[in-house]
């Protein structure tokens, strides 16, 4: 008999257990360890009181782990990883794990229900579409050809992020063109930077007059120098144009920042991004957001690019991705760049990635349930 219990009644040597036997023969490989796995939970806003293993007896055998937070006003449950153990696959438990995270969603009054699956994983699909799912969009991975292997996040549905459960890449201090500009960490965690997303701005980070290399940025302040060179090349003689360095959570403060998107790549995900927003007569423009990855001895080891976006009513959307992508993925030497959960539909992005080298890696649907009453007619 299959008993549905909260994740937080496991142990973790249990959560760890049934996550790689129920993600073993998976598209890639997503073996994990303890420390790697907590460090997801806490990165990727997974709760143990909504997250689900299916037991028989005391034997664990298959889970669904969940994320609920507020994104652009409203609630949005994420499924961040479903498996089930080889021996009891085909027995209707993912199903019955699927349809237990339905109830919790709506005993939490979410509105929306997303998942992510591989775009070959036609099994999963179906079951999601049989539950009310319907895909909005594709997601891609890319990587640039010949980078370094084996860094940045693996994919799909409930991937781990590589090399960060041994090291955490700090937050970026803000900086601009004008000045170097560095302020506290943006360290943020679990359901703490989902509750900051609403916050008023005199909870944000105080400025001082340290150059980025005094503030201890690990990159010495190459990233702040990139951005100054790249505004230069951009400025007019009025100085119309500048390049702001920021946290993650800075671009999802900007009003053109998508309400709705793939988990993953939302700035709630990645409390030790950065952003880098172009302002246009002192106005935001566009941004990029991304994370820096490094080694346990603090050397960078890669470059994950998330979203690169220009405002609705730029009037050369082009020159700014164009100018955003130099200045985030330029000047690292021999270090991994990749692309993550970008949207099939973002043609003009992806056509400028494939131009610096970016060929897709992996491609998955991004599947969207809604959970209000009237989806629920």
């Amino acid at each position: 008999m299959i008993a549905i219990r909260k994740l937080s009644e496991c142990t973790l040597d249990q959560a760890v257990q049934v996550w790689n036997d129920g993600f073993s023969g998976y598209f890639v490989d997503m073996t994990t360890n303890p420390g790697a796995y907590m460090t997801r939970q806490a990165y990727e806003q997974l709760s143990p009181q909504h997250s689900i293993v299916a037991f028989d007896g005391e034997q664990p055998v298959g889970f669904v782990l969940n994320g609920i937070r507020m994104a652009g006003g409203r609630k949005i449950s994420w499924n961040g990883g479903t498996g089930v153990i080889p021996a009891y696959r085909g027995q209707g438990v993912g199903r019955k794990l699927i349809e237990a995270s339905l109830d919790i969603y709506r005993e939490e009054g979410v509105d929306t229900a997303t998942i992510e699956a591989f775009a070959d994983n036609a099994p999963a699909i179906a079951l999601y579409e049989s539950v009310g799912y319907v895909t909005r969009d594709t997601v891609l991975v890319l990587r640039k050809a010949g980078g370094a292997a084996g860094v940045g996040p693996s994919e799909g549905t409930g991937e781990s992020r590589g090399a960060l459960g041994d090291a955490l890449p700090p937050a970026a201090a803000e900086t601009d063109a004008a000045a170097v500009r560095a302020g506290g960490s943006a360290h943020a965690s679990g359901g703490s930077a989902a509750r900051q997303a609403d916050a008023p701005e005199e909870g944000r980070r105080g400025h001082g007059a340290l150059s980025a290399a005094e503030a201890g940025q690990p990159d010495g302040g190459r990233s702040a120098g990139r951005a100054k060179a790249a505004a230069a090349r951009h400025n007019d003689a009025a100085g119309r144009y500048t390049l702001r360095h920021g946290t993650a959570r800075d671009a999802g403060l900007l009003p053109f920042y998508p309400a709705l998107g793939a988990w993953r790549g939302h700035w709630a995900s990645l409390p030790a991004g950065e952003s880098l927003i172009m302002l246009e007569d002192g106005k935001p423009a566009g941004y990029a957001l991304y994370m820096r990855v490094y080694e346990a001895s603090g050397k960078l080891a890669g470059v994950t690019l998330y979203q690169c976006e220009a405002s609705p009513d730029n009037r050369d959307p082009e020159t700014m991705l164009r100018t955003l992508l130099e200045t985030v993925l330029d000047g690292y030497g021999e270090v991994s760049f990749s692309a993550s959960h970008i949207p099939s539909s973002r043609t003009d992005l992806i056509r400028l990635l494939e131009e610096r080298g970016f060929e897709t890696a992996h491609e998955m649907v991004w599947m969207t349930r809604d959970m209000t009453e009237e989806g629920r007619a």
